[in-house]
């Protein structure tokens, strides 16, 4: 049997943590538990002290930013396996069975479905990933083509992996979403262990939760009006990839259109979209223009190494 561990790293949310650390401690495959906390002001190592020897809390008084944090975590980690469940996120009790269970050793990583949570609306997110096992490329082409990334909250990673893939910074990051912001860092986690790897897997079973609410990153950005500024921050990673041995060349505006309709066709939506699109024409008219119109990734690429 493969060790496993999930990691929680969290900073001031003591009133979200308790949810996460629940559903790690629930699961039906044994693992370790590690809250990790940089720096908290709150109430959150008297709502760990609860747990006992339940977890394992590892206390920081600085707070070095949500990478340091993530890493720390997955160094003291003792498992094979590994799974960063953030703290405002949770996971349903048989995740770490049922990815596990999927984790061949061709298999680079393995991630499954999800459901979003607005305001204690519960929306399942429509699953626009081929399921089952799939080639390394094709889902390399995929995180190249969408303008941010699947989220490490839904997916598992050799520890191993993960401490040589997640990165402390990435070259050129800059901006709001720059260095050890988790903007990038969490993209390359897929596109650099994918280098590694022939193969991965996904569930398409929505077995994680992941709550929208004003504080998290993504959230906050729309918001904020920031969402260009992680589009950006995700293409420098993006470039940062595509300077690396094996990894797949930055593709062209047509070969982005081709892939995107390849991907959507074997993970069935294609077929909803549109049947969508003859009461609703105009949805796939925008969606090409969306694809023919916006700077190719070649030109991206070439702009993010000035």
């Amino acid at each position: 049997m493969k060790t496993a561990s999930i990691v929680i790293p969290t900073f001031n949310r003591a009133h979200l943590v308790v949810r996460a650390i629940e559903s790690a401690i629930n699961q039906t495959y044994p693992c370790e538990v590690i809250v990790c906390d940089h720096g908290s002001t709150d109430n959150t190592p008297n709502v760990a002290a609860k747990y006992e020897s339940k977890i394992r809390y590892i206390r920081r008084e600085k707070d070095n930013g949500p990478i340091v944090c993530w890493r720390d975590g997955i160094e003291q980690a003792t498992g094979e396996i590994v799974h960063i469940n953030y703290d405002d996120d949770w996971i349903e009790p048989t995740f770490m069975k049922k990815t596990i269970a999927k984790l061949d050793d061709d298999i680079g990583f393995v991630y499954t479905g999800f459901t979003t949570h607005y305001q204690g609306i519960n929306k399942i997110s429509i699953d626009r990933h081929p399921p089952g096992i799939g080639r390394m490329r094709d889902i390399a082409k995929y995180l190249i083509q969408v303008p941010m990334t699947i989220s490490p909250g839904c997916a598992i990673f050799r520890r191993k992996d993960a401490l040589r893939n997640l990165l402390l910074q990435i070259p050129n990051a800059q901006g709001i979403y720059g260095k050890d912001s988790g903007v990038g860092e969490d993209l390359l986690l897929f596109l650099l262990t994918s280098l590694d790897y022939p193969q991965y897997v996904h569930i398409s079973e929505p077995l994680a939760c992941f709550l929208s609410h004003p504080d998290s990153i993504t959230t906050g950005a729309l918001l904020a009006g920031n969402r260009q500024d992680m589009v950006d921050s995700y293409a420098n990673a993006k470039s940062y990839y595509f300077s690396l041995p094996g990894s797949i060349s930055p593709p062209t505006r047509f070969q982005s259109l081709f892939s995107i309709i390849k991907w959507y066709y074997h993970s069935g939506t294609l077929v909803k979209n549109m049947l969508c699109s003859v009461t609703q024409p105009s949805r796939i008219i925008r969606k090409l223009r969306q694809v023919l119109t916006r700077p190719s990734t070649n030109k991206m690429f070439v702009q993010n190494q000035k």
